[in-house]
């Protein structure tokens, strides 16, 4: 029997996704004053915070920068969002999927301060001077990205005198980092040693953009919701790397141009053989230096060349279709080949692309100001993926998740006490203690949030959850009844929002813990999959129905992404034996 939600099959050419501060947001939707639900408690005495928030068509954007640089990053985004549909023959194409939330956060030392592990991506294997300033993860509800609002210095060399700052930005005068030198005694002059330590001497260092790493980001999630399929790591990473040099204006745009710093880098870590990408030595970040810019030189050469794109094509096909790579790398022909083709591209002779567009094509974000407990959400959400999930195997690492964990959970835990009545504290605290299966004081913030506003979705939602999993400790003869009660409050989350993400992925799981999962539950499933096709989470669950169902090309469609995918995620194992298993029943 063939159901109505065998057409996620049909994905894996064609997808976007990400979370708001409340409740995902479907792209082409621009509710500025909703964020998702409805404006919560604002008014004129309702206390302001310095954060903002753009939003256009495609993104919405948080920070606390200025309102003009805030728009400016709003709407390069939604013009690269524009250039690529362009590219890949997209433009005016329905799109169900949640639009990518995007958070800026202060300097390199900011943002690694908040910690955020990445479970579901990883940047590089790159050297340690590569610093990680971006953060992105594919959540079921949506993709979530993060990144500094300042450059980063990547010092290829150290300097024998005094560091450059770690932080630079694109239009900082040379001088600006230089030191006011004084005598030490106001009669003599300056020691000359003590003048020339407070100097950078014989440092190599490139000022990487914050931009640069948005949009590699952004155009990462780009492939992986529109065209998800099982790319390797190197050709995602250096497509990122083709739009990271992006110049957009009102009514054009640019790419493809060569990386700042980029003979530098070339020159400090030389060139990488081209056979270790191809069979993923690269990824075990041993022996020679694999780079962002390594990955923009191979990527750019295989893309722009009328005579290898074709053969880059074909190896993607195959890779797609889950070949080996050995065998996958054979459509690109000779490797040697290619290789002494690659050391002659060094960009000198490369040019970028440009495109016109009329500039209604890529609309001015709106923008607001938020509350101070909306503010307070932003943190928060973003901690959210990376405080849940821990380590499974026992040791060091797992203690460490745990502890940071239990101290998040105290600080939402405060708050909520502190603020009783603030509906953003408590929807957070119930999302997060439901994700940490501790149902019981889940259960508790969702009612807080119930009794002030009855038919908040979120607050159904992680109420239906605490009880489904409430009802699975209860005696067995009591369950039934509580798991038909739990059932009842998830299905009115979805009565008020038959559109909404969360209440669909709530109706599903509660299905699974029930243990019988009708077609509905699966069409909701097939939803969620369409909303965020790039989620690893959302695929394993409808790769497991397909495999139930007894669909092996759908289900090898749907999991190959997360089984063959280009990062190691916790969905991956499972993924991989499924796709064994829908192997052996084709």
């Amino acid at each position: 029997m063939r159901h109505g939600w065998l057409i996620v099959a049909g994905i894996a050419l064609g997808t976007p996704a990400q979370a708001q501060l409340t409740a995902p947001v479907k792209n082409g939707d621009q509710t500025i004053e909703v964020i998702g639900t409805r404006s919560r408690g604002r008014g004129p005495d309702v206390p302001m915070s310095d954060w903002r928030m753009a939003e256009t068509p495609h993104v919405v954007v948080f920070s606390q920068t200025d309102e003009a640089v805030l728009s400016q990053t709003a709407h390069s985004l939604e013009t690269l969002h524009f250039l690529l549909s362009t590219l890949f023959g997209r433009v005016d194409a329905p799109d169900p999927t949640i639009k990518v939330a995007v958070t800026m956060i202060g300097d390199a030392a900011a943002f690694e301060q908040l910690r955020l592990t990445d479970l579901r991506w990883q940047y590089g294997p790159f050297p340690k001077a590569f610093s990680k300033t971006i953060y992105y993860d594919p959540r079921e509800e949506g993709s979530v990205i993060a990144a500094t609002r300042e450059g980063v210095n990547l010092v290829l060399q150290p300097s024998t005198g005094r560091p450059t700052s770690r932080n630079c930005g694109d239009d900082s005068p040379l001088w600006d980092n230089f030191p006011v030198v004084r005598a030490t005694n106001p009669e003599s002059p300056a020691d000359p040693a003590e003048y020339l330590s407070q100097f950078s001497v014989n440092e190599i260092a490139v000022c990487q953009s914050a931009q640069s790493r948005l949009y590699a980001a952004f155009a990462q999630n780009y492939m992986m919701t529109y065209y998800p399929a099982a790319y390797p790591r190197w050709f995602l990473q250096g497509f990122g790397e083709i739009f990271a040099t992006m110049v957009a204006g009102d009514d054009r745009v640019e790419y493809g141009h060569i990386p700042t710093g980029f003979g530098k880098v070339l020159d400090r870590y030389g060139d990488f053989p081209v056979a270790q990408v191809l069979d993923g030595r690269y990824l075990s970040g041993r022996g020679r230096a694999w780079t962002p810019f390594h990955a923009w030189r191979l990527v750019h050469f295989l893309y722009f060349s009328d005579v290898w794109k074709p053969r880059l094509l074909a190896y993607l096909d195959a890779m797609a279709k889950g070949a080996d790579p050995q065998d996958a790398a054979r459509a690109l022909g000779d490797t040697a080949a290619l290789q002494r083709a690659l050391l002659t591209y060094r960009g000198r002779k490369v040019e970028g692309e440009r495109m016109t567009f009329p500039p209604e094509r890529s609309p001015a974000p709106t923008i607001r100001r938020l509350t101070r407990a909306e503010a307070g959400l932003i943190r928060g959400r973003l901690e959210l993926g990376a405080r849940i999930a821990v380590p499974d195997a026992p040791g060091a690492a797992r203690d460490a998740a745990l502890a940071r964990r239990a101290a998040w959970l105290d600080r939402l835990r405060d708050n909520a006490v502190r603020f009783p009545d603030q509906v953003e504290n408590q929807l957070l605290f119930a999302e997060a203690e439901c994700r940490a299966d501790h149902p019981a004081p889940c259960l508790a913030a969702a009612d807080r949030v119930l009794a002030r506003t009855p038919t908040d979705t979120s607050a159904l939602v992680w109420k239906g959850t605490a009880m489904t999993r409430l009802a699975l400790e209860a005696p067995a003869a009591e369950r039934p009844a509580r798991l038909t009660e739990a059932k009842r409050v998830i299905v009115q989350a979805n009565r008020l929002d038959p559109e909404g993400i969360l209440p669909l992925i709530a109706y599903y799981d509660h299905a699974v813990a029930a243990g019988a999962v009708p077609d509905r539950a699966v069409d909701g499933l097939a939803k969620v999959v369409l909303s965020a096709p790039a989620a690893p989470a959302g695929r394993l669950k409808l790769g497991r129905e397909y495999v139930r169902h007894d669909l092996p090309d759908e289900a090898r469609v749907t999991l190959l992404p997360v089984a063959r995918g280009p990062f190691v995620t916790p969905e991956q194992p499972e993924a991989v034996a499924l796709l064994k298993k829908a192997g052996r029943s084709r």
